[in-house]
């Protein structure tokens, strides 16, 4: 895919690199932060300018994000009672991730935005949970700014790497990956053994 970027240039490479964060954002499965580390190398190579490129990246983020939360809060509710997904989400658990989005939502939109599998999921239920849009927004926007920074950041300081660094991106992606999936079996380990205790969890 590498070959693709490498082939863009002038206007088209703004609006094929919008389109496809804009998919990302979507939850197609693309790969974002190659997109964003490719839109750094373009800008080093003089293809793009570098400020237009970082506002074209944020922007088509923030849409695509934005797009799904508002499917989330359109249809994410028609969803729950489908009576398949109520055996597992039924409405007590429903309140309970409502008072947790409550509490702890600008904290968890915020992380998820650094967290590749978990980004799409997490923008649906916060629309499904009347998670208020403007501060979804704020906080989802806080985050991309940050990072675009950093990644696009990455393909333009060090375009005369692009493949080293595109590889230790992956490595620390899957890295934090691995984190996170074992924090959530671990989690979801100790919800089993409490819930087996306390009925009606």
């Amino acid at each position: 895919m590498m070959g693709i970027f490498e082939e863009l240039s002038g206007s088209i490479a703004y609006l094929v690199i919008f389109f496809i964060l804009l998919l990302c954002g979507l939850g197609i499965p693309l790969p974002e932060e190659l997109t964003l580390l490719m839109s750094g190398y373009l800008s080093y190579e003089g293809e793009v300018k570098l400020k237009a490129m970082w506002l074209v990246c944020v922007i088509g983020i923030v849409c695509g994000d934005a797009l799904l939360f508002l499917i989330g809060k359109k249809w994410g509710t028609k969803l729950a009672k489908n009576p398949k997904i109520m055996k597992f989400w039924h409405l007590e658990r429903q309140e309970k991730v409502k008072k947790y989005f409550k509490k702890s939502g600008v904290k968890t939109i915020f992380i998820v935005r650094f967290l590749s599998g978990l980004r799409g999921p997490a923008h649906i239920l916060a629309g499904s949970m009347d998670f208020p849009f403007w501060k979804y927004l704020l906080t989802n926007f806080s985050a991309v700014l940050i990072h675009v920074s950093v990644v696009q950041g990455l393909g333009y300081a060090f375009g005369n790497q692009i493949n080293a660094v595109r590889q230790n991106l992956e490595v620390a992606k899957d890295v934090v990956l691995g984190i996170v999936i074992l924090v959530a079996i671990i989690l979801i380990l100790k919800y089993s053994y409490f819930s087996k205790k306390i009925p009606g969890v």
